[in-house]
C-alpha cells in the first residue's frame, strides 16, 4: 500500500506501532472509556462493525493480554452471533470528546450472558485526526424496536449517510485478524452513488493503511453509522474496493483516494446507543 501511495513510514515500520500486551496506561484508559466499536466476521464471509456503550468500567482488563468487555448492545446486532466461537475480533476504544482512541486485536468470544472476553495480540494508539467532538450528557431510555433488515438504501437512509460525520469502519486480513477503525468528516463526507453503493474518502493519516491494506487483502468492509440524536444505528456490509484514480476525487477536499463500498446487507437497529453524545466541535483538522 505505501509503494503504491507513494510514500514511506517515516522511519516508522509497522511492526514497531503494534504491542502485544496491554501496558498499564492502556488498561487505565479501557476502564475509563464508555465506547467501543468491534469489528467481526460472520459465517458467510461478511465483515461487520458493531457498537457496545456503557458506564466506565464496562470496560475491563483482567491482565496485559486479555479484556472482558460487558457494556450495551441491540439483541438484534450480528456481534455475538458472530462470536459465538472463539473468532478473531478488532476493537477500537474512543473516547470522542477528549479525541482519544486505542485500537486492540485479537480473537474474541461471547458468552450467553452477552459478556465477551478478547484475548489482544495486537495493541495500537491513534492520532485525533478527524474525530468531531462528543460529550457524554447521560443515558437514553432504551425502547426495544425491531430491527430492520434491507439489501439498498432508500431515500430516508441515504439521506442519514449523507448528513453523517462520523462513522465507524471494520476490515478483515485473510491471517492477521480483524480492525476498527474510526473516520470521520464534514457532513457529505460520505457519497450514496445509487441505492447500492457508497463512497467515502481516504485522508492523510500516519501513512501504515491499516484498513486500506486489509481491503486491498480481503475486499470486505462493514461500516457502521451512528445517529447521535436518536441513539439509532445503521449497520452496512458489503464489498469494497480502493479507487486510485478516480476523476470524483476532486470533489472531496483533501482526500488522496477514495474507497467504493457496494452493498450486501443493511441493518437499521433503533435504541442500539446507550449513551447521549452531544456535538461539541469538527475536528481541527477538517479545513
Amino acid at each position: 500500500m505505501q509503494s503504491r501511495a507513494g510514500v514511506g513510514s517515516d522511519g516508522l515500520f509497522a511492526e514497531e506501532m503494534y504491542r502485544p500486551l496491554m501496558p498499564a496506561g492502556v488498561q487505565r484508559f479501557l476502564s475509563a472509556q464508555q465506547v467501543a466499536v468491534l469489528a467481526s466476521m460472520d459465517s458467510e464471509g461478511r465483515v461487520w462493525a458493531s457498537m457496545r456503550s456503557g458506564q466506565p468500567g464496562f470496560l475491563r482488563a483482567l491482565n496485559e493480554q486479555t479484556v472482558e468487555i460487558g457494556g450495551y448492545g441491540h439483541p438484534e446486532d450480528p456481534l455475538l452471533e458472530d462470536l459465538a466461537q472463539p473468532s478473531p475480533a478488532g476493537v477500537l476504544v474512543i473516547h470522542l470528546g477528549a479525541r482519544q482512541r486505542i485500537r486492540l486485536n485479537g480473537i474474541a468470544q461471547a458468552d450467553q450472558a452477552g459478556l465477551i472476553r478478547l484475548n489482544v495480540n495486537q495493541v495500537y494508539g491513534n492520532c485525533p485526526k478527524y474525530i468531531q467532538a462528543r460529550a457524554v450528557t447521560g443515558e437514553r431510555e432504551l425502547s426495544q424496536g425491531t430491527a430492520r433488515h434491507t439489501t439498498q438504501l432508500d431515500a430516508r437512509l441515504q439521506h442519514w449517510l449523507e448528513g453523517a460525520d462520523t462513522f465507524f469502519l471494520a476490515t478483515a486480513h485473510p491471517q492477521s485478524g480483524l480492525d476498527a477503525s474510526h473516520r470521520g468528516g464534514k457532513p457529505g463526507f460520505v457519497r450514496v452513488e445509487n441505492q447500492r453503493q457508497l463512497l467515502f474518502p481516504d485522508y492523510p493519516g500516519n501513512k501504515m493503511f491499516n484498513s486500506l491494506g486489509n481491503i486491498s487483502s480481503y475486499p470486505k468492509a462493514g461500516l457502521l453509522f451512528p445517529d447521535f440524536e436518536t441513539g439509532a444505528v445503521l449497520q452496512i456490509s458489503g464489498s469494497a474496493r480502493i479507487l486510485w484514480d478516480d476523476p470524483r476525487i476532486t470533489e472531496f477536499k483533501g482526500a488522496q483516494r477514495l474507497v467504493a463500498v457496494d452493498l450486501e446487507r443493511v441493518i437499521e437497529l433503533p435504541s442500539a446507543v446507550l449513551l447521549r453524545l452531544e456535538f461539541r466541535n469538527y475536528s481541527p483538522d477538517l479545513r
